[in-house]
């Protein structure tokens, strides 16, 4: 059964962070989904529009490899309140 859990979103090139309310059973993309709900066309631009983004951990040298795409929310163990990247990856 999917629970409710608060993650923040750190979306590339946005100067803010988002709290963030995902279910435990969204997958990654549905998660990137969520975290640009609230920024893209009120305070931030998509990172590179058609370009496939990705979400990692946040460290703090940036590079943390990303999750599946397919991957849930528990699957990946994120916690609430753990802050996470949403990406374009390098080869996009």
């Amino acid at each position: 059964m999917s629970k409710p859990l608060a993650v923040i979103g750190r979306l590339q090139y946005d100067a803010h962070t988002r709290i963030i309310d995902v279910e435990t059973g969204y997958t990654m993309d549905q998660v990137v989904e969520a975290c640009l709900a609230p920024a893209v066309g009120y305070q931030a631009r998509h990172p590179k529009p058609g370009a496939t983004l990705l979400v990692r951990p946040t460290t703090d040298t940036d590079d943390a490899e990303p999750f599946p795409r397919t991957m849930t929310v528990e699957e990946a163990g994120l916690r609430h309140f753990q802050q996470i990247d949403v990406f374009v990856p390098k080869d996009q």
